[in-house]
């Protein structure tokens, strides 16, 4: 609702929103306070492996996280960007948030972007476990880069999250966000389709602390 009133009472309303959505130019100024990710993920490539990664994945609701790692590589043709939205109960349900996926283009909070919509452009009520996920649209940048073939998107369901929240909790005793758990959850379906020795990056986009007791609900512990 604040993002509605701030796009229909431009001149005496502002809203600082911290994702690549909303009407230009702020999701180009959100990607600029972001891409320091990508610029230290190049820097830190180099020291680590003295090249650039080969495929970079990170999570997508709005889309800020991802954008940040990404615009640093656009033009390194010879990396893959993979964006992984929330695919909730499964993308063939209404229980999900797979914007990229499952979306058709419209009007969303002052942008043309993908939207969840009906048939009559009313825009569905998303559903993610990762309350950073769930959100009807998907940054406009991340919409052009898909039609324009330079990133692919695919999904991941709760399920999927959560069994990706316990394992690197348990292995690495991290425990990352549920919406950094959506990229990590997507290796187990990427790094059988790649060759030995290729560099993927993941962007662990934030600690889970805060998603402990979501988590236990579903886990039912």
């Amino acid at each position: 609702e604040a993002i509605r009133d701030w796009v229909t009472n431009v001149e005496n309303t502002h809203y600082i929103l911290g994702s690549v959505a909303g009407p230009h130019p702020y999701p180009m100024m959100v990607r600029e306070f972001h891409k320091v990710i990508g610029k230290e993920t190049r820097r830190q490539a180099m020291e680590k492996w003295g090249g650039k990664p080969d495929v970079l994945v990170a999570c997508v609701g709005g889309g800020s996280n991802a954008m940040g790692l990404f615009h640093e590589f656009v033009d390194d043709q010879d990396i893959r960007m993979i964006g992984v939205e929330a695919a909730g109960y499964g993308v063939d349900t209404d229980k999900h948030a797979a914007t990229l996926t499952k979306g058709e283009v419209g009007v969303l909070h002052g942008s043309l972007s993908y939207v969840l919509q009906d048939d009559d452009g009313q825009v569905i009520e998303p559903h993610s476990i990762s309350a950073g996920l769930d959100y009807p649209g998907v940054g406009p940048e991340h919409s052009f880069l898909k039609d324009i073939g330079r990133a692919e998107y695919d999904s991941v369901t709760d399920q999927e999250a959560l069994d990706a929240f316990k394992r690197v909790s348990r292995l690495e005793g991290i425990i990352p966000a549920l919406e950094t758990s959506h990229a990590l959850a997507y290796l187990e379906k990427l790094c059988p389709t790649l060759p030995d020795g290729v560099r993927v990056v993941v962007n662990c986009s934030g600690r889970g602390d805060k998603d402990v007791h979501t988590a236990s609900k579903y886990l039912d512990v």
